[in-house]
């Protein structure tokens, strides 16, 4: 390579001395042509324009790098031609020849070179050109590339990732949720926007939609993205000015978890569960997030938060190999964590967290014990503590057996020891450390017009007794009236307890001293509420029974009728001592026909024989105690729980369709003509002679719609789905009936497979109402009677309720209905007037309930 440089140096000062000799070239040209014609063989002149163009064109390719590189002028280059050929001509005279051959030889052989680093040099240039355009087209393609990527990001960006810097169109659009606009129209609003992020003009626009431009001024940054705090100055005061019903509430949450849900995401977090439609990929576990909720829904996030954020009042199940498992909110969580320098132990703590990382543990070990009497939202009574606060959210855990979280409602009022942990003045968790041993019930005693709540109370004993209230304790002498509301007077939050000797009873009495109620046995404890005075009665649960027996079914009835009610009433019962509906009144169940009717009738020694014979039996269904239902009296056939239009009936298998009559009847009493058939027509059963085996009445909806109405804003407050409204095109659902007009007809829409009423409609001039289950329908059946004959001949008027819904409905052409049904009660269960013809003809007590309750075991309750 160093000789080819070197050989190229020397050519080109020769080319360049070439130059300085050109007036004697010139000369030697004169004398070349003069001789022309002569000398030996040469190249055709073709030769040379070829030789010349092809010059001429690298030239032009490369004039810069020739001109730099070689410094070859085109003049010399041509004369060193011209000479060339002479020579090969022998144009040049012999005596030039021999001067000028060795010269001429030399600037052949430059110029072969030069053409030769001509061609290298063009060579090396298309080289260049092929390298330069392939580059060039490989960063095309690049760019193609990531113009398509990031149009898929766009396109992708919620599925993504959660932008910490820019506010997204659809999170936007979710934030605007609580104004007055519906989905559907800030849906067509914002498609035609297509962007993924909010701009500052799009977020001018959407103030002048709102109507707050004014108020909120914005600067005009155009096209520019609005970052993630600015809108969130813009958004909040958004709410400051449109949110008037505060619907919109800032959280700080910590995120635990997330669920897949139909159309988003459910998440799981310290402050409860939020639906959301944001994408799930935007949340990280155990992240802070400060989010905007609107009732149980997530419409947006604030931004990723960086303060310290408190799982309160966990349990710490287990700590091995740098990972904590916990229970906190239903939920059982495990985390790593590094070192911590908290010394702790299993029990209840608060855990704290720091930008996804447990930071610290708290460690609570204050707590008393007693018995759980009553709860509310605020507070909780334990038995010798009396009312102690809460702080809102009390979690429950069992610590026996299998760790796990419980409700405050598996807490069997009373019938608990348990622990209680102690922040302060506080209660913030409970610890259930054994099971439940069922030994009390505790009875809420309604007042004479059916409250829960008294205006005053007057009790007495009939042996020695001991009163205690707040710091009071009093003994009391036998027969000694007391009026207890002096007693709660000054102790707020206090409970009054009254405990008699052994073996005594207490009567409620009137101011007089009369006693206006039956003995009961057991305690009896008095709490002030502002709406007035509750009494409860806490006994002995088999003693419980001893007067629900004879309040729901008579002692003259068959002793086997009997002992089935019984197994009924402590199955009953028992289950509603596990749910504990009234806790907050200090009671499981109350003394109406709402649970139990009891002690309206004393106890007697039939009652109480019933009663012990079955001590502890009760009815199982798939190894759980059953909700033994049990009515007054059939049309022949009892009914299944779809009455009560319940979501799921799979609990309730043990209810089934049950014939009382001697012979069943063949046709579909679902079918409106047969039932109708069927409920005219008489039969021989085990309750056909009670007069409420057959009725018929006499209806009409003339003047009374205000009446319904109301009954149906009552029954549909207590459930929607129930009582529906439809406007006038019997599709469309509406929140009142004020505007329906007055009601032209009622008919029944469905029937169950027993034939009792499940959806009735009432038509009205404008709309119509769908009712459901049997209840409902009873009530509004009931308001329209004008009188009710039933099948002894016997009459009554002004009823509120139909007997039951085993009902026809058959329009008059006056207007008028009338009513075909027969049967009193619900019908689910047991008819115990039924239970008794079982008994007269000699079945036992197993027959009649293994009868009435399909694929059940009767077993001991503690079994």
């Amino acid at each position: 390579m160093e000789g080819r440089n070197q050989r190229a140096v020397t050519h080109l000062a020769l080319a360049r001395r070439q130059k300085r000799r050109k007036r004697h070239f010139g000369s030697c040209e004169r004398d070349l042509e003069k001789n022309e014609g002569k000398g030996i063989r040469v190249q055709k002149k073709k030769k040379e324009c070829t030789i010349r163009k092809s010059l001429k064109a690298q030239k032009r390719n490369h004039k810069d790098t020739i001109g730099k590189r070689f410094k070859v002028h085109e003049t010399s280059n041509l004369d060193t031609i011209r000479e060339i050929i002479r020579y090969e001509r022998k144009e040049v005279p012999k005596k030039t020849i021999r001067h000028k051959r060795k010269e001429a030889a030399l600037k052949y052989r430059q110029l072969l070179f030069c053409r030769i680093k001509l061609e290298e040099y063009g060579e090396r240039m298309k080289q260049r050109r092929n390298t330069k355009i392939k580059a060039i087209l490989l960063i095309l393609l690049v760019v193609i590339l990531c113009v398509l990527l990031a149009d898929k990001m766009k396109n992708d960006f919620q599925k993504e990732e959660y932008s910490t810097k820019y506010i997204a169109l659809s999170e936007v659009k979710a934030e605007l949720a609580f104004s007055v606009y519906t989905p559907e129209e800030w849906e067509d609003y914002f498609a035609v926007y297509h962007k993924e992020y909010l701009t500052w003009e799009m977020a001018a626009q959407l103030l002048e939609k709102l109507g707050v431009s004014e108020q909120i001024p914005l600067e005009k940054r155009n096209r520019q993205a609005v970052k993630r705090e600015e809108w969130t100055l813009i958004y909040e005061q958004i709410l400051d000015y449109l949110d008037m019903e505060k619907k919109v509430a800032q959280k700080e949450v910590l995120l635990l978890d997330t669920e897949t849900a139909k159309d988003g995401v459910i998440l799981i977090t310290s402050g409860g569960d939020y639906f959301t439609e944001l994408p799930e990929q935007w949340f990280t576990q155990w992240q802070a997030y400060g989010i905007y909720a609107m009732e149980e829904m997530c419409i947006g996030v604030k931004g990723i938060s960086e303060e310290e954020t408190q799982l309160s009042n966990a349990y710490l199940k287990e700590n091995a190999e740098g990972k904590l498992t916990f229970l906190y909110s239903g939920g059982i969580y495990e985390k790593e964590v590094g070192k911590i320098d908290t010394d702790f132990s299993l029990g209840v703590c608060d855990i704290v967290f720091s930008r996804g990382n447990v930071t610290a543990l708290r460690m609570k070990q204050d707590g008393i014990e007693g018995a759980l009497l009553s709860y509310d939202e605020q507070t909780i009574e334990i038995r010798d503590y009396g009312k102690i606060a809460h702080q809102g959210k009390l979690p429950v855990y069992q610590t026996y057996g299998e760790i796990q979280e419980k409700s405050i409602s598996d807490i069997v009022l009373g019938n608990m020891n348990v622990e209680y942990i102690t922040a302060g003045t506080e209660v913030c968790a409970i610890l259930i450390r054994e099971p439940a041993e069922i030994n009390d019930i505790r009875v809420l005693l309604l007042g004479e017009d059916g409250s829960n709540f008294r205006s005053d109370i007057y009790l007495k004993c009939n042996t020695p007794s001991r009163i205690k209230c707040g710091d009071i304790q009093e003994d009391i002498a036998a027969g000694t009236q007391i009026h207890v509301t002096d007693y709660l007077v000054n102790q707020e939050g206090k409970t009054f307890t009254l405990t008699p000797g052994e073996g005594g009873t207490v009567v409620v009495c009137e101011p007089s001293g009369t006693a206006v109620s039956n003995p009961y046995s057991g305690s009896m404890e008095a709490r002030s509420y502002e709406q007035g005075y509750t009494l409860v009665n806490q006994l002995p649960f088999e003693q419980y029974l001893y007067a629900v027996v004879p309040s729901e079914m008579p002692v003259s009835f068959g002793a086997e009728a009997l002992k089935a009610q019984a197994v009924c009433a402590r199955s009953y019962a028992y289950i509603q001592l596990l749910r504990a509906d009234l806790a907050e009144y200090g009671a499981h169940i109350n003394d109406s026909t709402s649970y139990q009717v009891y002690n309206k009738v004393a106890q007697t020694v039939e009652s109480v024989e019933a009663v012990e014979t079955t001590r502890g039996k009760v009815l199982k269904y798939q190894g759980n105690v059953v909700e033994a239902y049990y009515f007054s009296t059939s049309m022949g056939y009892t009914d299944t729980a779809e009455i009560w239009n319940i979501d799921d009936t799979a609990n309730y298998g043990y209810l089934h369709k049950f014939c009382l009559n001697q012979s069943e009847y063949d046709g579909n009493l679902s079918d409106e003509t047969e039932f109708l058939d069927y409920i005219k027509s008489d039969a021989e059963g085990f309750d056909s002679d009670i007069k409420y085996y057959r009725w018929f009445a006499t209806a009409d909806f003339t003047g009374k719609t205000g009446e319904i109405n109301e009954i149906l804003k009552n029954r549909r407050s207590v459930s929607e789905k129930n009582v529906i409204y439809y406007g006038s095109d019997g599709v469309t659902e509406t929140d009142s009936p004020a505007k329906l007009g007055e009601i032209t007809g009622i008919s029944v829409e469905e029937r169950s497979a027993s034939g009792s009423i499940l959806t009735l409609k009432l038509q009205y001039e404008k709309g119509a109402v769908r009712v459901k289950t049997e209840y409902n329908i009873r009530k509004v059946l009931g308001a329209l009677v004008k009188k009710m004959v039933y099948k002894d001949g016997s009459e009554s008027e002004n009823i509120s309720m139909l007997p039951s819904a085993f009902c026809a409905v058959t329009a008059q052409e006056d207007g008028s209905l009338t009513l075909s049904g027969g049967g009193y009660g619900h019908g689910l269960g047991m008819s115990q007037n039924g239970a008794n013809g079982m008994a007269q003809a000699g079945m036992s007590c197993e027959d009649i309930l293994h009868a009435f309750y399909q694929d059940v075991e009767i077993e001991d309750v503690n079994e």
